[in-house]
């Protein structure tokens, strides 16, 4: 193990160097947990000062090519899960390569100042590699993983070629679909909030939701689906935030419709705009969408890849898994 942990190279935002960029931007969309927040916070250092920005990096013991990123960072409404993207081959992420470079991650945490086990309250990662980080922080820090996943999940994403740019016509009579601006803060708080109802730990306090919907559209990443009532008033039918973008990849990371709103295609419409624009800009759209979530159905009538029963295997699209640790043992954080 001694020879395992001089592979992990530690560090800030202040000192990434540019192999570890080049491994992120070299594969942007399986790293959108990590790139757009790693180049924020780096880039602009005002961002959140004084809190939590750490990265793990792995390398092939006896040279310099990365194999696996580690994030232990922190958002505007607290701590991230750790996050691990693999630049390892898929070939490599079976159990017995994984095992090491995974142990590694959890002695070189556990001895980082500042970072107790309790921080780790839960880990993202593609399947096999989440299964074995789990194992390998039960194993060293000794807290249970709790056995039922928090997000079990399918990693797809939509390019130019694959968007349908046109889908069925709204039945609403008076519609907008655009940016939020500063007066719609209390109905996307008001959603944000069910939203997080719906992603049991990570839910929200009501002062939680009003920040988060500040922040969203302070910075121009909510859209939403305003509809026109019978009786004049409007509300707001389905949001979509995107708040993970680099230069190439942009991620839809909120897609929400309230049940007095819902099954009438809106936020396929919604979806459909937000992608249209994105893709302007940038050369995929990506997100993960619950296994057993009916949503997989709208994302596929867009373009997103891979999510239809039956259909053929697809480079990129691929299972990724959040495991938790016991919850008396850990300070639960957000995202």
């Amino acid at each position: 193990m001694p020879g395992l942990i001089s592979s992990v190279r530690r560090f800030d935002r202040t000192n990434i160097p540019e192999d570890v960029w080049d491994a992120l931007r070299g594969n942007a969309a399986r790293a959108n947990v990590i790139l757009p927040h790693a180049e924020k916070v780096s880039s602009h250092k005002e961002i959140l000062p004084g809190s939590e920005q750490i990265w793990l990096v792995y390398s092939e013991p006896g040279n310099s090519d990365v194999k696996f990123i580690l994030s232990c960072t922190e958002g505007p409404l607290g701590k991230y899960p750790l996050f691990i993207v693999p630049i390892a081959p898929n070939t490599e992420l079976i159990p017995e390569l994984l095992q090491g470079p995974m142990e590694a991650f959890c002695e070189v945490l556990l001895n980082e100042v500042g970072v107790r086990r309790q921080r780790v309250f839960s880990v993202f990662s593609v399947e096999p590699v989440t299964k074995a980080f789990a194992n390998a922080w039960e194993k060293i820090a000794e807290i249970d993983c709790i056995k039922e996943p928090y997000y079990d999940a399918i990693f797809s994403m939509c390019t130019p070629e694959t968007l349908v740019r046109t889908g069925p016509q709204s039945e609403d009579e008076i519609i907008e679909l655009r940016l939020a601006v500063p007066q719609d803060a209390g109905k996307i708080s008001t959603l944000c909030q069910e939203f997080a109802n719906t992603s049991h730990p990570f839910v929200l306090t009501s002062e939680q939701a009003s920040e988060e919907a500040r922040l969203l559209i302070e910075n121009g990443q909510v859209w939403v689906y305003e509809i026109q009532e019978a009786g004049g008033e409007t509300d707001i039918a389905t949001i979509v935030a995107v708040t993970r973008q680099s230069n190439d990849v942009a991620a839809i990371t909120k897609v929400y419709t309230p049940k007095r709103w819902g099954r009438k295609g809106r936020a396929e419409r919604l979806v459909r705009r937000v992608c249209r624009e994105l893709l302007k800009t940038h050369k995929q759209v990506v997100l993960y969408v619950g296994t057993e979530n009916r949503a997989k159905k709208l994302y596929d009538r867009v373009g997103f890849q891979g999510l239809r029963e039956g259909s053929p295997e697809v480079d990129g699209v691929e299972r990724w898994l959040e495991i938790g640790f016991d919850r008396a043992e850990v300070e639960l954080g957000h995202w």
